[in-house]
């Protein structure tokens, strides 16, 4: 049963690896009067589903070989874009205002499985969010857990929270490694390490003159150079400008941006360009009422067009995105069965209210 398990979460987690040349874009403008995180999400599918996370619900970790499983209660309700099922997301915000997101990022390497209790790397983000309130919680959780090296899918992670905290989290060497305060002049992240981006913005002679392309260290430098340009704008609004002028016409599918001093999220989606905004305040998340979701592509913009979390929907959304994938030649003969897709789309039934 765990190697079916583990072979269940591999080959979801594999739609994470296309990022190679494909790539996302992650930011953050902070000022007195403004705090704001901006997300890019490229890649070869956008399907997907928003969904609201309640506190207080008992979780055990997803099964993996030689790894502890590890039990929590959810202190705090969230909000997360999901794509590979509910309770894996890609990135949210909780309602007290912390959010995580990803990026690929090759140079990863996990720690060996130690003493700490082993999460998947999407597991790690829902973990985040159940259970941190500050970005000096989440750095704090390395001393308890860790994402595992099975699988080994290489993401690194921007972090902020109410206070105004910042941090780029990766993994490099085995080792924990982030940003934060000064070691964080630029709030932005792309898919390179932070220090070679970094070294590569601080290389230009003139960064405004530069030739503009799609790569990590362009799109960083492209992106830290608006960022830096803020003068009080409106900023949703120039955020979306941030994502637009790093994007990619063929595979941006989701623009994200969190107004965490607001405690709100805009996004907009290939499909539907119309920006849609959610209040975290408008939900419920006690665990008395059911987990909820939403298509990413919906034209609602009410908490009501929200429908009772179900498992046959959980699984659809996976079958369509792992069935795009099946069409591309570099995941031919790895995509998960029939019965393995189940079995990771079932996960959420293990959870229950505390």
């Amino acid at each position: 049963m765990k190697k079916i398990l583990l072979n269940t979460l591999l080959v979801c987690l594999l739609s994470l690896t296309s990022y190679r040349g494909y790539s996302c874009t992650t930011f953050c403008i902070k000022d007195t009067n403004h705090l704001v995180m901006g997300k890019n999400f490229d890649f070869f599918t956008g399907v997907g589903q928003v969904v609201i996370n309640k506190r207080n619900v008992r979780k055990l970790s997803f099964p993996m070989p030689s790894e502890k499983q590890l039990e929590w209660s959810s202190k705090y309700g969230s909000i997360t874009f999901n794509q590979m099922g509910r309770e894996f997301p890609y990135g949210g915000i909780n309602e007290k205002g912390l959010v995580v997101e990803i990026m690929w990022m090759e140079d990863t390497v996990y720690p060996e499985i130690d003493e700490r209790y082993g999460l998947a790397d999407l597991q790690w983000i829902q973990y985040q969010l159940d259970n941190a309130a500050t970005v000096a919680e989440v750095l704090a959780s390395d001393k308890l857990v860790r994402i595992s090296k099975i699988p080994a899918v290489p993401i690194h992670f921007m972090v902020c929270d109410a206070k105004g905290n910042i941090a780029t989290v990766e993994y490099i060497d085995g080792k924990m490694v982030y940003h934060t305060q000064s070691s964080l002049p630029v709030c932005v992240l792309t898919n390179d390490r932070y220090d070679l981006s970094h070294n590569y913005l601080t290389s230009l002679s003139d960064p405004e003159e530069y030739q503009f392309t799609v790569s990590s260290f362009d799109r960083f430098a492209e992106a830290s150079l608006m960022v830096s340009n803020f003068k009080d704008q409106e900023v949703i609004d120039y955020s979306f400008d941030i994502l637009s002028a790093v994007s990619n016409e063929y595979i941006t599918l989701w623009s994200i941006v969190y107004d965490i001093k607001n405690m709100t999220i805009h996004y907009k989606t290939r499909n539907n360009p119309d920006v849609r905004t959610l209040k975290v305040a408008d939900f419920d998340f006690s665990c008395n009422s059911p987990s909820s979701y939403i298509d990413i592509d919906h034209k609602e913009n009410a908490t009501s067009a929200f429908h009772t979390y179900a498992y046959e929907k959980n699984l659809e959304v996976m079958n369509t995105a792992l069935n795009v994938l099946s069409k591309r030649p570099e995941f031919h003969g790895i995509l998960p069965s029939e019965e393995e897709r189940k079995l990771l789309a079932r996960y959420p039934d293990s959870t229950t209210c505390n």
